[in-house]
């Protein structure tokens, strides 16, 4: 295996995953959108032409996620995050990547139920000349991050606190200064906050690989013409 994907997830229990938009809509209900995010993930990515795997927590979140996603691409591997903020677990997942037999791997976030083979498939493009892509949020972090394996590169995370505004230009400013070059896939939103749905509505009604977040949507009564959510 060469390359991998893998898309980092949490457990879909009330007070763990979807706390943000929770507290705007509902636990039960963000809980509810959230499965249907990994749904509709997992049936998409069930057709990728490359690796693709789960980064979980807490230890038992694949009782959980695995009813929802079913196979995922050509193999599938889960990994179980271990503690430790954001930082440190993706510094893990890229640090762990020689051992397992990767040479490029690509992480995408489960709150962007929209993601498409093809955006992951130019990611991987990107890291043929680049050392490390990402695709960036609308609030300023990101969705997706990339990298081509190599001694040093997941230093790129020394130093920078994540879940911040800045988060994203503070990853790109310390791959500068490492001498790490940088590519970008399209720029797209996380469902983090309510006013995400928004963006989320609008993608529903043309695409129909996102059935199960439609569906999701309109049951909860977050879905309909002219319908505002607050």
């Amino acid at each position: 295996m060469s390359d991998a994907l893998y898309i980092i997830a949490k457990a879909p229990r009330v007070g763990l995953a979807k706390t943000r938009l929770g507290r705007a809509i509902g636990d039960e209900a963000a809980i509810a959108l959230y499965r249907a995010f990994l749904r509709d993930l997992g049936a998409r990515f069930a057709d990728a032409p490359f690796e693709c795997g789960w980064y979980v927590t807490p230890p038992d979140a694949w009782d959980d996620i695995s009813p929802l996603v079913g196979p995922c691409g050509r193999g599938r591997r889960v990994l179980l995050q271990n503690d430790g903020d954001l930082t440190e677990r993706q510094r893990e997942l890229f640090s762990g990547a020689a051992a397992r037999g990767e040479e490029r791997v690509v992480l995408i976030a489960s709150d962007s139920p929209q993601l498409t083979i093809e955006v992951v498939e130019e990611a991987f493009r990107e890291l043929d000349r680049h050392d490390l892509v990402f695709g960036p949020t609308y609030d300023g972090g990101y969705y997706l991050i990339g990298m081509r394996i190599g001694k040093g590169l997941c230093d790129v995370f020394g130093g920078v606190p994540m879940s911040t505004g800045t988060v994203l230009g503070d990853v790109v400013a310390r791959a500068g200064s490492l001498g790490l070059s940088v590519g970008w896939v399209e720029t797209t939103f996380d469902v983090d906050e309510v006013e995400d749905l928004q963006h989320l509505r609008k993608l529903v009604q043309h695409r129909p690989d996102l059935a199960a977040t439609r569906a999701a949507l309109a049951r909860l009564g977050l879905h309909g013409a002219g319908k505002e959510i607050a």
